[in-house]
């Protein structure tokens, strides 16, 4: 298969074109409304104020190739801020994107969530289905597109507009999503932040502000996008095999404690296809049966890690280690290492990868999550961003 060069020396800025990186996401505005009935579905409960087991996704670490062509498609195109303390940190809302030089082991993005994008010798990684950001302004994204187009031309970048669709086949909101692929294959799903500006709320107001910010058609509504009631990693969508999205709801809930609403084809119907996992507030991981995923897309994922935070971090520790799946990443240890509960506790981090049928036994698949306190320093962290 052909390589499409890039430019820079980096031996992973040559990309085969295939396989296509679009395939498995169910799309935007399914994905939209699965998020939508989360939200809401998780606060019609007495206890639904209440976060528990993950209470908030920080950032994503992803291993791309040049990091010119990381910040051309993160900085340039999707408008993400130069941190004040280092260059090669890059900000969107209250989450980071870090770039540092090809030696060292990471980069990071931080937008109310992080992603943290990582320059190494491994190839870069890919999500198998997409991650769904909110953005401030996707009309100012429009205006960058053709700059983005020339300046990545010969990779994977693509951008899939819906404003030419017939208004019935979506939400009559097309002009404000858009979906990007980026340099090394990974779906991006854009919201612009107005996306439900126009909600009707059905629930009638209160004298009260605080109640009314929180109804339907407020600003922090369980209807948005927003995130935190600003830009932000709304969601993660894992694409995973058919038949695994029950075990997988099972290990969240027995153990890590989530709140999971499942998604069924119809209303008769006891299979389900998809869940969402409440990981913060307004933030979810997302996992949707494909029956065309394979063990060689699982492979490109492999390594990718999301940084949470827990509110019962001794108690979800030993429930990992009784099953066996606590895991110090080899790549990190000169940040952490958690095979002792002294060390998770000095390091106030456990990472776990993989993801089983408590059941059985069996890995469904492999995320690697780097799970931390409340307590831990960078718990909220507010980094400098401008919204562009």
């Amino acid at each position: 298969m052909p390589a499409v060069p890039l430019s820079s020396t980096n031996r992973h800025d040559t990309l085969p074109l295939e396989p296509a990186a679009t395939s498995f996401s169910v799309g935007p505005s399914h994905l939209r409304n699965l998020l939508q009935h989360a939200s809401r579905q998780q606060q019609r409960t007495d206890f639904g104020l209440d976060l528990r087991g993950i209470v908030w996704l920080e950032h994503l670490n992803l291993v791309v190739g040049s990091m010119d062509t990381a910040k051309t498609f993160y900085v340039d195109f999707l408008g993400l801020t130069v941190d004040a303390g280092n260059a090669k940190h890059f900000n969107l809302g209250q989450q980071q994107v870090r770039l540092p030089s090809l030696c060292q082991p990471c980069v990071l993005i931080d937008w109310l969530d992080q992603f943290h994008l990582a320059a190494t010798d491994d190839p870069p990684q890919r999500v198998t289905g997409s991650i769904c950001l909110t953005v401030p302004s996707l009309e100012n994204i429009r205006r960058r597109a053709q700059a983005a187009q020339n300046d990545l031309k010969g990779t994977l970048f693509s951008i899939r507009e819906y404003d030419n669709l017939p208004k019935d086949s979506h939400d009559n909101l097309t002009d404000k999503m858009m979906t990007v692929t980026c340099p090394w294959g990974n779906t991006f799903h854009l919201f612009d932040i107005s996306i439900d500006d126009d909600h009707t709320n059905a629930q009638p107001s209160s004298p009260q502000k605080m109640v009314n910010l929180h109804l339907e058609g407020g600003s922090y509504g369980s209807h948005r996008m927003a995130v935190r009631g600003g830009p932000g990693i709304r969601a993660v969508e894992i694409s995973c095999k058919q038949g695994s999205v029950d075990a997988i709801a099972r290990f969240y809930e027995t153990s890590l404690g989530c709140t999971v609403v499942k998604e069924k084809p119809g209303d008769s119907s006891t299979e389900t296809k998809a869940i969402a996992v409440s990981v913060g507030p307004g933030v979810h991981l997302v996992f949707v049966e494909n029956e065309f995923v394979s063990n060689q897309d699982f492979d490109m994922m492999n390594g990718v890690h999301a940084c949470i935070y827990v509110a019962e971090f001794k108690n979800m520790y030993t429930t990992l280690q009784s099953h066996g799946l606590i895991w110090t990443n080899p790549r990190f240890t000169h940040l952490d290492s958690c095979d002792t509960w002294e060390e998770a506790f000095a390091s106030r981090t456990f990472r776990f990868k993989d993801i089983l049928d408590i059941d059985t036994g069996e890995k469904m698949l492999e995320l690697e999550h780097e799970t931390r306190p409340m307590m831990h320093g960078q718990y909220l962290k507010v980094p400098r961003y401008i919204p562009n």
